[in-house]
Parts: C-alpha cells; structure tokens; sequence
C-alpha cells in the first residue's frame, strides 16, 4: 500500500498508510555500529533476536528500537561468551540492566582502586551509575 488512506467500504477494510521521517543522528550510530537494528512494537523472547559481533562492547547483539520510544532512551541486548567479559564501558547516562540467562560479576568504578563488584543471575535488575565505568563478566559455561 502507499502513502495514500484508504477509506473502508463494507467488505474491505481501510488501508493505511507510511510516513517518512529523517534518520536521527542515533539512528545513524546504531547503523554505524554494525549490528542489527530490531525495530517493532514489541519482543517475544530477547534471546530470538537476530545477533551479530558488536566490536564495541565485545558481544553479539543487536539494538531494540520500540516503536512510540524513539528519542525518549535507547535498548540493546548483548550476549556475553561463556567464560569471557564484555568491553569496558563508560556513559554520560545512567544504564539499567537486565540479565536474562547465566551468572557472573559486574565490575563498577569511578577509580581504579575503589572498584565495586558483585554478582549478577537470570532475572536480575541493575543500574550502572552515571560517567561510571563498567565490565561485564561471564561466569557460566
């Protein structure tokens, strides 16, 4: 269907139509990062999303764009190898977390001699604090 709407008559429904928007410049880093941009209404299993390499952070993953959030945050799932660690990290936001499968320990810093770590499991909730750095280790496998 096109750009035009469609008006419904007895037995066809009405058509919709699409609109364009300009990319945003975090639609272009998401492009430029070369993974996977997932973009729908919702997610049925996380685990199910397309994956690929993500140099950055060290993972396979893949961007979660939800339709209605756009510029309001941004979502990603990253799988950590068995027995390996993600990439340090740092942001200038705070970053909630979600751990859907396996164990292992966060490590959290603002300087390298106090670090903060603890454990993580399936099913836990946790936020990395703002311009903290941070690593992700995974301990099953």
């Amino acid at each position: 269907m096109g750009n035009e709407w469609v008006e419904p008559t007895d037995e066809k429904r009405a058509g919709h139509g699409t609109f364009g928007r300009p990319k945003t410049d975090y639609d272009l880093f998401m492009e430029s990062e070369g993974v996977p941009v997932y973009r729908d209404f919702g997610v049925l299993r996380c685990q199910d999303l397309p994956m690929r390499p993500w140099d950055r952070l060290g993972g396979n993953g893949t961007y979660v764009q939800l339709y209605g959030t756009e510029g309001t945050w941004g979502m990603y799932v990253v799988e950590i190898p068995p027995r390996k660690e993600l990439n340090i990290e740092r942001h200038v936001y705070e970053k909630n977390i979600m751990i859907l499968e396996g164990r292992g320990v966060c490590e959290v810093w603002h300087d390298e001699k106090h670090k903060q770590v603890f454990e993580w499991q399936s099913g836990s909730l946790f936020s990395i604090p703002v311009n903290a750095y941070h690593r992700m280790i995974n301990m099953s496998g």
